[in-house]
């Protein structure tokens, strides 16, 4: 066996006598396959799992290993038959097989019970009797083809996971059995992953060559294993090359970043008894340490580019190996972070942790990037309060088009928040959650963001005041695109010759902006966009309904805006708060808005089923100033007044004066 040695199998039975829970946790898991007849197709039929979403509601339909061809969504009760969700089931089939033939294995290692080890045996056997006759399939945007799946990342996967389960119960097999899963599943599969890599970085390329890697160390095939490890693109080149100055995987989204680090340790926990581990690489400790930063008051993770609501803090299981091996005190703080409010039971923590963790206390603090690169600012109140200023780079294909966005929560509750995404089967993972009029931040003729860099230029204390400042300028063409295949989804003429500056006064229980957009082409229209959480009180004698059906579709016409409904204008005068209330949360939004058309709509939460605010304020001209304040409060607010300043000198930007309960402070950008 090459994944644990003689010496850590018998740990790992006294450890799992002595953690039942976890066993049993296990013997549950594998409960639906364990004693009931294989499934497995005799052809290439399964399809993208992220197909199995309600195209309505935008959530995963409910699977069920009885209903191949009936799939139910949870929320709706909407049954859906035929494709893509009969291939997608096939998908969740092999998923299942795959994973319960791991735990299986598992079980066997720690309790040297033979029925869950020849289960395991069973599974990889009858893969290895269709494997080479499934036809290559698959048309997935970004994506390699597959044979038992439909896309290369899904196929490494599978064949990782199968390996890993192969080394575990191999002593269990008869030398023909190990023939034929050898030669007509497993090095099939890792020769068919090498025809379809790409010269690209990518989460993809770290599992696909993963899953070559483990094949290889499992068979000693030191080419399969020179190839995917250390040739260009392989995994030394994208741990190296992937990361950004901030720890952050360079893609930009926390799911992605944790992504890739469970296939880099995939790889390492396999390797790590060879001479191919390279666990203690300073950039895993990086991208491991990073996190402590960003975790938000509800221990969860930032929603940002696309990230879905699974990948949650509890996600961090993973963080228990590279532990036990690094004994890195943050790595060690974000675990007891983690068990705060959960049971440290899990798969994990018996494998690969430690017998018990230091306890320590994790104080959160204010946070920025370098002055000078792209990354994020996190502001945290005493409130539950968290901004987190997105000034970052462009990350390919899962971005989300926002440069110079913000997300903000307060009190346990999503006041402006990021909203993820959702399924890729989805629609509307397309065609809303990914533009840029679905954020916290600027969009020009309702197009989506040209590829750009944004850069903090300031980050200051004045007082009891700290000032933040970014920019991303699509006029400087030192702008390098990531290194990685993409599709164009937005529109460089719009941003050809526009520079944004955003700037942030945060109070610790309110904060002040100002967005400045610069070298706008004429004709285009330039929105200012937040949406908001709870419900609005509305200004019924202030504003005017637009119900007509040309009327709403003359102000918004493209992607996400079509989705905005009971859309109201507000004709109020130039200074004007709006209010806005979640259960005994109240939002207050202060703002300046002279010379430019405001509206009111609601539009399509997380899941899409649920509904949120939208304030857009349109602007037309070559340069826009926006200026707002906002306070998130209980009970009593802070804020007495807010009053906005036109300057009295030539060139200079208006200026805010705010009362709050300590005094009178002046917010000047």
């Amino acid at each position: 066996m090459i994944q644990f040695t003689e010496e850590e199998i018998k740990k790992l039975r006294k450890k799992s006598a002595a953690w039942p829970e976890v066993t049993n946790k296990l013997k549950q898991s594998v409960k639906s396959l364990w004693k009931r007849p294989l499934c497995v197709p005799d052809r290439g039929i399964g399809n993208w799992t992220l197909y199995y979403y309600c195209p309505k509601c935008s959530v995963e339909l409910t699977f069920d290993m009885d209903s191949p061809e009936h799939h139910v969504c949870p929320v709706c009760k909407g049954n859906y038959q035929g494709e893509p969700y009969g291939g997608a089931w096939w998908g969740r089939m092999h998923m299942e097989n795959y994973n319960r033939a791991y735990e299986m294995g598992i079980l066997y290692l720690m309790t040297e019970d033979l029925s869950y080890g020849k289960k395991a045996v069973e599974i990889l056997k009858e893969y290895a009797k269709y494997y080479e006759g499934y036809e290559i399939h698959g048309d997935i945007l970004y994506n390699g083809p597959g044979k038992a799946c439909a896309q290369t990342l899904d196929e490494a996967v599978l064949l990782r996971t199968f390996a890993m389960t192969y080394d575990l119960v191999m002593e269990l097999m008869e030398e023909q059995e190990r023939i034929d899963i050898r030669e007509h599943l497993l090095v099939p599969g890792a020769e068919f992953l090498l025809q379809h890599r790409h010269k690209q970085l990518h989460n993809h390329e770290v599992i696909i060559n993963s899953a070559i890697a483990v094949i290889g160390l499992l068979f000693s095939k030191e080419d399969m294993v020179r190839q995917a490890v250390y040739e260009p693109y392989g995994i030394l080149y994208q741990l190296e090359k992937g990361m950004l100055p901030s720890g952050m995987w360079f893609e930009g989204s926390f799911g992605y970043h944790f992504y890739a680090l469970t296939s880099f340790f995939a790889y390492e926990k396999f390797a790590l008894h060879t001479a191919h581990s390279y666990i203690h690489h300073p950039n895993y400790k990086k991208m491991l340490e990073m996190l402590i930063h960003y975790i938000q008051p509800d221990n969860q993770i930032p929603m940002l580019n696309d990230t879905t609501y699974g990948h949650s803090i509890s996600s961090l299981y993973l963080y228990e190996f590279p532990y036990r091996e690094l004994k890195c005190p943050v790595i060690g703080a974000i675990l007891n972070l983690l068990y705060q409010s959960e049971e440290r039971n899990h798969l994990e923590s018996l494998l690969y942790g430690v017998e018990k963790l230091p306890s320590c206390d994790t104080v959160f603090k204010d946070f920025h990037t370098e002055i000078g690169e792209s990354g994020y600012t996190i502001f945290r109140g005493t409130n539950q309060q968290f901004l987190l200023f997105k000034h970052d780079t462009y990350g390919g294909e899962h971005d989300h088009y926002d440069r110079l966005g913000i997300s903000y929560l307060a009190y346990g509750k999503k006041i402006a928040a990021d909203f993820g995404t959702t399924g890729y089967g989805a629609v509307m993972h397309y065609d809303y959650y990914k533009n840029t009029g679905s954020h916290n931040t600027v969009v020009i003729g309702e197009e989506n963001q040209a590829p750009a860099a944004c850069r903090l230029i300031n980050w200051e204390q004045v007082g009891d005041i700290t000032y933040v400042e970014a920019v991303c300028d699509w006029t400087d063409h030192h702008y390098q695109m990531p290194d990685s295949f993409t599709i164009v989804q937005w529109n460089e003429n719009k941003y050809r010759n526009v520079r944004m500056t955003r700037k942030l006064a945060w109070a610790g229980s309110w904060f002040a902006e100002m967005f400045l957009v610069e070298g706008v082409e004429k004709g285009n229209s330039v929105d200012w966009v937040m949406h908001i959480g709870g419900k609005r009180e509305r200004n019924l004698n202030k504003e005017r309904p637009l119900i007509g059906k040309m009327e709403k579709e003359s102000y918004f016409e493209k992607a996400p805006y079509k989705y905005l409904t009971e859309i109201v204008e507000d004709i109020r005068g130039k200074e004007t708060v709006d209010h806005f209330v979640d259960e005994d949360v109240y939002t207050d939004l202060y703002s300046y808005i002279p010379d430019r058309e405001v509206f009111f709509a609601k539009g399509p939460d997380n899941p899409s089923y649920l509904e949120v605010n939208y304030r857009i304020e349109r602007c037309q001209g070559k340069e826009a100033c926006y200026l707002h304040v906002m306070e998130s409060y209980k009970g009593k607010k802070s804020i007495d007044q807010v009053v906005f300043h036109e300057s009295e000198v030539p060139g200079q930007r208006p200026w805010i004066e705010v009362t709050d309960q300590r005094g009178i402070h002046r917010i000047e950008f």
